[in-house]
Protein backbone atom coordinates (compact mmCIF):
# COMPACT_ATOMS: atom_id res chain seq x y z
CA UNK A 1 0.00 0.00 0.00
CA UNK A 2 1.36 3.82 -0.72
CA UNK A 3 0.87 6.76 0.78
CA UNK A 4 0.16 9.78 -1.67
CA UNK A 5 1.07 12.87 0.95
CA UNK A 6 -1.30 15.77 0.57
CA UNK A 7 0.62 18.90 -0.45
CA UNK A 8 0.19 22.56 -0.05
CA UNK A 9 0.26 23.61 -3.98
CA UNK A 10 -1.79 24.21 -6.95
CA UNK A 11 -3.09 20.94 -8.92
CA UNK A 12 0.27 20.25 -11.36
CA UNK A 13 -0.50 18.36 -14.48
CA UNK A 14 3.09 16.49 -13.99
CA UNK A 15 2.62 15.23 -10.67
CA UNK A 16 -1.13 14.84 -11.44
CA UNK A 17 -2.21 16.05 -7.95
CA UNK A 18 -2.33 18.85 -5.75
CA UNK A 19 -4.71 21.83 -4.76
CA UNK A 20 -7.79 23.60 -6.45
CA UNK A 21 -8.62 25.84 -3.79
CA UNK A 22 -5.69 26.20 -1.31
CA UNK A 23 -6.98 27.11 2.64
CA UNK A 24 -6.49 30.84 2.99
CA UNK A 25 -5.40 31.42 6.92
CA UNK A 26 -6.88 34.77 6.57
CA UNK A 27 -10.57 33.56 6.52
CA UNK A 28 -11.82 31.51 9.10
CA UNK A 29 -12.57 28.34 7.46
CA UNK A 30 -14.86 27.99 4.66
CA UNK A 31 -13.96 25.56 1.79
CA UNK A 32 -11.23 23.34 0.74
CA UNK A 33 -10.54 21.42 -2.63
CA UNK A 34 -8.00 19.48 -4.24
CA UNK A 35 -8.04 17.12 -7.51
CA UNK A 36 -6.37 13.84 -8.15
CA UNK A 37 -5.57 13.23 -12.47
CA UNK A 38 -4.93 9.00 -12.05
CA UNK A 39 -3.76 9.09 -15.80
CA UNK A 40 -0.94 10.79 -14.21
CA UNK A 41 -0.13 9.58 -11.01
CA UNK A 42 -1.52 5.78 -11.24
CA UNK A 43 -3.17 4.35 -8.36
CA UNK A 44 -3.09 0.49 -6.61
CA UNK A 45 -5.59 -1.10 -4.34
CA UNK A 46 -5.43 0.05 -0.79
CA UNK A 47 -3.46 2.88 -1.59
CA UNK A 48 -4.47 6.20 0.15
CA UNK A 49 -4.49 9.63 -0.99
CA UNK A 50 -4.00 12.31 1.80
CA UNK A 51 -5.74 14.59 -0.05
CA UNK A 52 -6.62 17.24 2.57
CA UNK A 53 -4.71 19.21 5.11
CA UNK A 54 -6.81 20.35 8.33
CA UNK A 55 -5.85 22.22 11.02
CA UNK A 56 -6.42 21.68 14.42
CA UNK A 57 -9.42 23.27 15.80
CA UNK A 58 -10.88 22.75 12.37
CA UNK A 59 -14.88 21.35 12.60
CA UNK A 60 -15.37 19.56 9.25
CA UNK A 61 -19.51 19.73 8.09
CA UNK A 62 -19.01 18.16 4.81
CA UNK A 63 -17.10 15.91 2.50
CA UNK A 64 -17.26 15.34 -0.87
CA UNK A 65 -16.22 13.76 -4.57
CA UNK A 66 -17.18 15.01 -7.89
CA UNK A 67 -16.21 12.99 -10.78
CA UNK A 68 -14.51 15.28 -13.49
CA UNK A 69 -13.78 11.96 -15.68
CA UNK A 70 -15.03 8.51 -15.44
CA UNK A 71 -12.26 5.66 -13.96
CA UNK A 72 -13.65 3.26 -17.15
CA UNK A 73 -13.67 0.88 -14.98
CA UNK A 74 -14.35 -0.70 -11.43
CA UNK A 75 -13.31 1.79 -8.77
CA UNK A 76 -14.70 2.64 -5.18
CA UNK A 77 -13.24 4.73 -2.81
CA UNK A 78 -14.15 5.46 1.18
CA UNK A 79 -13.18 8.73 3.00
CA UNK A 80 -12.13 9.21 6.14
CA UNK A 81 -9.13 9.91 8.58
CA UNK A 82 -5.92 7.69 9.13
CA UNK A 83 -5.84 6.22 12.22
CA UNK A 84 -9.53 7.10 12.80
CA UNK A 85 -12.64 5.98 10.68
CA UNK A 86 -11.22 5.23 6.68
CA UNK A 87 -14.97 5.58 5.00
CA UNK A 88 -15.83 7.97 8.49
CA UNK A 89 -16.97 10.72 6.02
CA UNK A 90 -18.06 8.65 2.33
CA UNK A 91 -18.51 4.40 2.50
CA UNK A 92 -17.60 2.40 -1.13
CA UNK A 93 -18.69 5.56 -3.39
CA UNK A 94 -17.60 4.73 -7.49
CA UNK A 95 -15.66 7.07 -9.36
CA UNK A 96 -16.75 5.41 -12.62
CA UNK A 97 -19.35 7.32 -12.55
CA UNK A 98 -20.82 9.86 -15.29
CA UNK A 99 -18.69 13.10 -15.39
CA UNK A 100 -20.23 15.49 -12.77
CA UNK A 101 -21.63 13.12 -10.67
CA UNK A 102 -20.91 14.35 -7.01
CA UNK A 103 -21.36 12.54 -4.18
CA UNK A 104 -21.39 14.03 -0.81
CA UNK A 105 -21.13 13.09 3.13
CA UNK A 106 -24.79 14.96 3.79
CA UNK A 107 -26.32 12.21 0.90
CA UNK A 108 -27.84 9.06 2.74
CA UNK A 109 -26.92 6.60 0.00
CA UNK A 110 -23.12 7.26 0.38
CA UNK A 111 -22.48 8.61 3.83
CA UNK A 112 -20.95 6.50 6.25
CA UNK A 113 -22.77 6.92 9.78
CA UNK A 114 -19.54 8.23 11.61
CA UNK A 115 -18.82 11.85 10.29
CA UNK A 116 -21.87 12.38 8.28
CA UNK A 117 -22.83 15.20 10.87
CA UNK A 118 -19.29 16.49 11.02
CA UNK A 119 -16.05 15.99 12.65
CA UNK A 120 -13.46 17.56 14.99
CA UNK A 121 -9.96 18.22 14.21
CA UNK A 122 -8.24 18.28 17.94
CA UNK A 123 -5.07 18.28 16.15
CA UNK A 124 -3.91 18.90 12.76
CA UNK A 125 -4.60 15.65 10.21
CA UNK A 126 -5.69 14.88 6.79
CA UNK A 127 -8.82 13.70 5.17
CA UNK A 128 -7.45 10.54 3.23
CA UNK A 129 -8.91 8.67 0.85
CA UNK A 130 -8.74 5.30 0.64
CA UNK A 131 -8.53 3.17 -2.71
CA UNK A 132 -10.59 -0.21 -2.90
CA UNK A 133 -9.74 -0.73 -6.43
CA UNK A 134 -6.79 0.40 -9.00
CA UNK A 135 -6.76 3.34 -10.83
CA UNK A 136 -5.15 4.91 -13.92
CA UNK A 137 -7.83 6.84 -16.13
CA UNK A 138 -10.24 9.02 -13.91
CA UNK A 139 -10.09 12.39 -12.81
CA UNK A 140 -11.70 13.59 -9.59
CA UNK A 141 -12.00 16.51 -7.13
CA UNK A 142 -12.06 15.67 -3.10
CA UNK A 143 -13.72 18.97 -1.29
CA UNK A 144 -15.02 19.75 2.56
CA UNK A 145 -16.54 23.00 4.00
CA UNK A 146 -15.31 23.70 7.65
CA UNK A 147 -15.25 26.29 9.88
CA UNK A 148 -12.31 26.82 12.98
CA UNK A 149 -13.12 27.12 16.40
CA UNK A 150 -10.55 28.11 19.19
CA UNK A 151 -11.49 24.51 20.72
CA UNK A 152 -7.71 23.44 20.42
Amino acid sequence: MATVSHVESPFNSTTGYGQTSPRCDDVPGGMMAAMLDTAVKNISSSDVWEALSMPAGAVVTEVGIGVITAEGGTITVDVGITGGATDGFLDGVSLNATAGICHNSLNAATAADTHSAGYYFASADTIDVLFNNAMDAGKFVIWCKYFLTNLN
